[in-house]
């Protein structure tokens, strides 16, 4: 529960985006069609089979690093992982870049009307910023968030694939900090993950907001948030 008045309490608001204000997105499975969106985006060349060993194998090396703690600031892009990858070694550089495009197609979300329309009144009263996860290039983000008319709403928008760094790394939290001129101890954090969101927040020395969205509650060695809400808009409407 988050008392009323809390997000009054605080000057800056930084979000994260997947299962927060973006949703429908990390499309990957054996039962998506890769091939058909391969297809979809203009590629000819690549047989189904290709085309399904090579994002299948790609998307499941990339999460394993993701995984590793170890790893949150030596995370590979997904062009040089394509490259080095025995299922896709010896195509063309035109087919990598198709791939890797394909692959940000059904990474990508959507930003619900209801969550753009909550995102514009917060952007009346806070400093916003964003810090996302992402393994693709950013640019089909951007392209949501124009659609959505909320792109220009942030002072400072994170996204990790412009690094070699994913959250829970602090180098993500104290660039978007960086970016939204305002203290550390007036901004508050909000995200879906424990781990990356509320872990890597808190080590920042921010205050959070742990989405726990399917009610699963705090554990025994989970990272402690500062409040706990179900949904982003319970939050702003505190």
């Amino acid at each position: 529960m988050v008392p009323p008045g809390t997000l009054s309490r605080f000057v800056g608001v930084l979000l994260d985006m997947n299962g927060t204000l973006m949703f429908g997105g990390d499309r990957f499975g054996p039962e998506q069609d890769y091939a058909a969106t391969y297809r979809a985006l203009g590629g000819r060349r690549l047989d189904a089979e290709v085309v399904q060993g090579a994002v299948t194998a790609c998307f499941g090396t990339m999460g394993v690093i993701y995984g590793d703690p170890a790893r949150c600031d030596s995370f590979p892009r997904v062009l040089d992982t394509l490259r080095d990858l025995p299922a896709a070694r010896n195509l063309p550089e035109t087919e990598l870049t198709l791939l890797e495009r394909l692959i940000a197609e059904h990474e990508r979300g959507r930003i619900p009307d209801a969550y753009a329309l909550a995102l514009k009144r917060l952007a009346a009263t806070h400093r916003m910023g964003l810090v996302a996860n992402i393994l693709s290039n950013k640019a089909l983000w951007l392209e949501e968030f124009a659609r959505a008319g909320v792109l220009d709403l942030f002072a400072i928008t994170v996204f990790s694939s412009d690094t070699c760094s994913i959250k829970p790394s602090r180098k993500l939290f104290d660039q978007a900090l960086a970016g939204l001129d305002a203290p550390r101890s007036a901004v508050v954090f909000v995200g879906d993950s424990l781990r990356c969101d509320i872990g890597g927040a808190t080590a920042a020395g921010l205050a959070t907001v742990w989405i726990d969205r399917t009610g699963r509650g705090l554990q025994a060695g989970d990272p402690q948030p500062t409040f706990v809400v179900r949904d982003l808009l319970e939050f702003l409407d505190s």
